[in-house]
């Protein structure tokens, strides 16, 4: 059996349902958030054009995170690292519920797009 498999297959017993719950609704608020910056980007005439698209490009993308995270949740297969298939710590999913990388691997990626 995989690696990948078998951390799949245990992926709901390194959280608990509380934890879950938790991370479920800091994804919830955060998509809230993102949703509400987005209009505001789009009815705004403070900010120059060119940068209203990049932060609305930016909440677009953290629409699709949070989106994405959520669906994994509903899945069963969220805080399983998306390189390796190792569980993500639960601490790390609090401060990034969006994250689909581990610590490690997130660090491998961010060197290689410098």
């Amino acid at each position: 059996m995989s690696t990948r498999l078998e951390a799949a297959r245990s992926a709901s017993s390194h959280l608990s349902s509380t934890q879950i719950e938790d991370l479920r609704r800091l994804l919830a608020e955060e998509h809230a958030l993102q949703r509400t910056r987005a209009a505001e980007l789009r009815d705004t005439e403070d900010l120059e054009p060119d940068l209203a698209e990049v932060l609305l490009a930016r909440c677009q993308e953290a629409l699709e995170e949070t989106e994405a995270a959520l669906d994994l949740i509903e899945r069963e297969v969220y805080g399983l690292c998306a390189e390796c298939g190792a569980p993500i710590p639960y601490e790390r999913l609090e401060v990034v519920p969006a994250t689909r990388r581990c610590v490690a691997c997130q660090s491998g990626r961010d060197r290689v797009l410098r």
